[in-house]
């Protein structure tokens, strides 16, 4: 017998009240699987796009030159 054979028999011998159970927990099952397989692939889609492409669609919002000073000279007391 196959797998499916076997669960059709015991869904055949199930009481009414844990046929709807069983019904609602397969559909489960198919909703869980099918929102993990889209996941899946939209997360590879998205990783492969953001690892070709890093700053795609980013801005920068400032620049900090690395070689400036970090306070400006005029506001040096020592110097003053």
């Amino acid at each position: 017998m196959t797998l499916k054979e076997l669960l059709i028999q015991e869904i055949d011998s199930l009481p009414d009240s844990l046929t709807a159970e069983v019904l609602n927990f397969l559909r489960t099952l198919k909703t869980k699987q099918a929102q993990k397989s889209s996941s899946t692939k939209d997360a590879t889609a998205s990783q492969t796009e953001s690892l070709d492409y890093p700053l795609q669609g980013k801005e920068p919002y400032r620049y900090d030159d690395p070689f400036s000073p970090a306070v400006p000279l005029e506001d040096w007391d020592v110097l003053q």
